[in-house]
């Protein structure tokens, strides 16, 4: 048995056990021909997220992700093959992964040139990767956090050095592009910036998409860079990735924590991006770092992508202490799908061991502080079963298998995320009541004014008599214009 989805105005095949199949010539014709089927764009068949052929025809009007079922000995289209409670529950509530990298992929094979380039099509297959449209359809995603992924210095003491600049930069680059890929393909993506427009644009049919920043290392050591990361579109940050950084430690730093958890600058950034309503991400944390941040934040936090320390002990993954901190705090932790964060060896991973740290985050502290987040292009190996983002349906299927209710599914696959997004506005129009200012502290460490020049202002108090220029400068004796 084989299965195909209308998606967007197009037909793609899977399997029956796994989440692609490779579908011969002739069962594409039959279904191009099929008398259910009247037109049809673009019937794809995929062999190890490869693309292996493209069958043309006329197009059908875009629609919601609906799944039917074939049958390759007849051609008679059948019910759908999405288990049925699984459609249930995803009938009102989106399909919400936290954390997904895709944009990393375009930024460092083809320096963000997405327009016009044949080897970056999300609608025809992005064949290097886990993600494109055909399989976010097929695995009936329905909202989707970007992840602004830039390279740190893992062993950095030095957040004085001109990478960070650079990382920034990068940062604001990868925004534009990811921007830039949302917007190309209006039928499918849509931007959103508010909880509330997530459902309006899933009830539309197509997918709901904000912006996360992995690692506040690309904000430069400023407050103020956080600020424009939100103007930009970024509704979430999370405060480290691999490395520390001027606003807290990393649980995988080379160097160990240098700050104790959060720095005095962190500890600012949690109350402007409370007042922003930028959600706050907490895994890569330290423990320290994320128990800090538990019991700063006047808005419910997340762990994006996280698992439980106490299923597997690696260095990513969440202390019980920590965990049981999270329904006092309101947030949640998504669970992921990176096999080194669930066993040893990476190809004993299995999706039952995912399935071990959702249970067991949700039997110790609720069901309503779970979640997921796949990683998915920013992993180097897969699971059996969670090889990219049309998995998701057998997925939700094995949480139903394995005992949750409906409810309980429908708060993992997406309503817990908006509940804890909601909360974040919400104390962001509280603040905004009470008159809280934007946060004007500034690093420590940073230098302003490093190059050669003088720039002379006028003195805004004649009295003082400073004889220094705007940057605290002495004037040169020579005058404005001398010769150095």
């Amino acid at each position: 048995m084989l299965s195909a989805s209308r998606l967007g105005g197009k037909l793609f095949a899977a399997s029956e056990n796994g989440c692609h199949g490779q579908l011969g010539r002739s069962w594409v014709q039959q279904l191009i021909t099929a008398e259910h089927v009247a037109s049809v764009t673009g019937i794809r068949a995929f062999d190890n997220c490869k693309l292996i052929q493209n069958v043309q025809s006329k197009a059908v009007p875009p629609l919601r992700p609906i799944f039917v079922v074939m049958s390759q000995s007849n051609g008679h289209l059948k019910l759908p093959e999405i288990d049925p409670r699984v459609k249930q529950v995803l009938q009102n509530t989106p399909l919400f992964d936290l954390h997904n990298d895709l944009p990393q992929q375009p930024r460092a094979c083809f320096h963000g040139k997405i327009h016009e380039n044949p080897k970056f099509d999300l609608q025809k297959g992005f064949q290097r990767g886990m993600t494109d449209i055909p399989r976010l359809r097929e695995g009936a995603v329905g909202a989707q956090f970007w992840s602004i992924c830039v390279p740190c210095l893992r062993s950095a003491e030095n957040f004085s050095t001109p990478e960070y600049s650079d990382m920034a930069r990068d940062a604001i680059e990868q925004i534009d592009m990811t921007t830039r890929m949302v917007q190309s393909y209006p039928d499918t993506f849509e931007l959103v910036f508010e909880p509330a427009d997530v459902k309006r644009v899933y009830a539309r049919g197509k997918i709901a998409c904000s912006i996360g920043i992995e690692g506040l290392h690309m904000a430069g050591n400023s407050i103020g860079i956080i600020r424009a990361f939100y103007t930009l579109g970024v509704r979430y940050c999370t405060l480290t990735h691999v490395c520390n950084n001027a606003f807290a430690d990393s649980s995988t730093s080379k160097t160990g924590p240098v700050h104790g958890g959060l720095s005095k600058l962190g500890r600012s950034a949690i109350k402007e991006m409370n007042r922003l309503g930028m959600l706050i991400d907490i895994s890569h944390v330290s423990p320290d770092a994320a128990k800090q941040a538990l019991e700063l934040s006047r808005a419910p936090v997340m762990f994006s992508h996280s698992n439980a320390k106490s299923v597997f002990d690696c260095p990513r993954n969440v202390p019980d202490e920590i965990i049981d901190m999270i329904p006092v705090n309101g947030g949640l932790i998504a669970v992921t799908f990176v096999p080194e964060h669930v066993t040893t060896r990476r190809q004993d991973a299995r999706m039952e061991m995912v399935l071990d740290h959702l249970f067991y985050v949700a039997q110790r502290i609720g069901w309503d502080y779970v979640g997921l987040g796949s990683d998915f292009d920013g992993i180097a190996s897969v699971i059996p079963g969670l090889e990219d983002v049309s998995c998701y349906p057998k997925l939700l299927q094995a949480i139903l298998d394995r005992g949750a209710t409906h409810e309980q599914l429908a708060k993992v696959a997406g309503g817990n995320m908006l509940r804890v997004w909601e909360g974040a506005v919400g104390v962001r129009d509280q603040m905004k009541l009470e008159g809280v200012l934007p946060v004007e502290d500034v690093w420590e460490g940073r230098t302003w004014w490093r190059y050669d020049g003088y720039y002379q202002m006028p003195d805004p108090d004649p009295e003082d008599r400073l004889g220094l220029d705007w940057y605290g400068v002495p004037p040169p004796e020579e005058g404005l214009y001398h010769q150095s």
